[in-house]
């Protein structure tokens, strides 16, 4: 309980400023992600790090939670179909298809699509939560819109005409629609468990149903090097791109709900070109730095309450 007690502390479920910094630093980690995925060409195949980031991601997440597990095992079986659905939603499908997209498709192609995250999300909001966005969310996501367009064509509106389509944008438009069914279904079922339970429930239903595939991958082109860059990866993605993230991102989703929580996914672009700076050696422009400012701004607008 003592480790579970740490996470609630850093995680706390009712303040709307730390479920702010908590969807921040979710969406830092899945920048990095992505910036792992196009690493992992030639080094680890896309289902592969797929499968043993859960494996890993699992075995780290049942140390700590076994004892809880047993606790809320009723509930837990209680909401099998919920979470069974949750876990292929998120576990299986995503990050995998992110991967497969990643082999295929050019960074600016994914974060072009993952910026309709926010539009996926509040149309399923709509049907399935009954919420209605305000007009300052709606302006606000056009200007978040107007950011990211400006940061993808590098200042230069023509060059939207120029990108071309890849096999993995299909993949991609797959993988949002899933990760923003997700965050809907998430928030309307309201398991009452904690969330590292859930999380580790999750990984323990997802991580199965990803093993055929693992295998099919494995027949047709075989495993791969234990070297230090495919360690490192496996690290990352298991650590950051999984159970951190995922515990920050479910606790925004409860605190903010789903729409506001998705429109933090449009900070990925702003994200993924300051990583490839870092590691990729990509340098940075001043169009970064024009489209991440309408990008906050657009955010603040769109989450901003007004108080009498």
């Amino acid at each position: 309980m003592l480790k579970s007690q740490v996470y609630a502390r850093f995680l706390p479920s009712g303040n709307r400023a730390a479920a702010t910094i908590a969807l921040v630093a979710a969406i830092l980690f899945w920048a990095g992600n992505s910036v792992a995925g196009r690493m992992s060409i030639g080094v680890v195949p896309p289902v592969a790090l797929a499968f043993w980031r859960w494996f890993f991601a699992f075995v780290c997440l049942l140390l700590i939670t076994w004892r809880q597990l047993h606790e809320h095992r009723k509930s837990i079986w209680c909401y099998r179909y919920r979470l069974l659905m949750l876990a292929v939603l998120s576990i299986t499908t995503f990050n995998t298809l992110l991967y497969l997209a990643a082999q295929s498709t050019p960074a600016v192609n994914i974060a072009l699509i993952q910026t309709s995250l926010p539009l996926v999300t509040i149309v399923l909001s709509i049907f399935l939560l009954r919420e209605i966005p305000r007009l300052r969310q709606v302006i606000g996501l056009l200007i978040i819109l107007a950011g990211l367009l400006y940061v993808i064509c590098r200042g230069e509106w023509q060059q939207l005409l120029l990108l071309k389509s890849h096999q993995g944008d299909l993949y991609m438009l797959v993988a949002v629609t899933f990760w923003g069914l997700y965050s809907v279904l998430y928030k309307r079922f309201a398991i009452p468990l904690p969330g590292i339970v859930i999380l580790t429930v999750l990984v323990g239903i997802g991580m199965p149903v990803l093993l055929p595939f693992y295998l099919w991958e494995y027949s047709l082109v075989g495993g791969f090097a234990v070297t230090f860059q495919s360690v490192a990866l496996l690290v990352y993605v298991t650590v950051f791109a999984s159970i951190l993230s995922y515990l920050a991102w479910n606790n925004g989703v409860r605190v903010l709900g789903s729409s506001s929580a998705s429109l933090f996914n449009s900070l990925m672009p702003v994200f993924v070109a300051f990583l490839a700076f870092l590691f990729l050696g990509e340098s940075l422009h001043p169009y970064h730095f024009v489209g991440g400012g309408l990008i906050l701004t657009g955010l603040w607008l769109a989450l901003h309450r007004r108080h009498a």
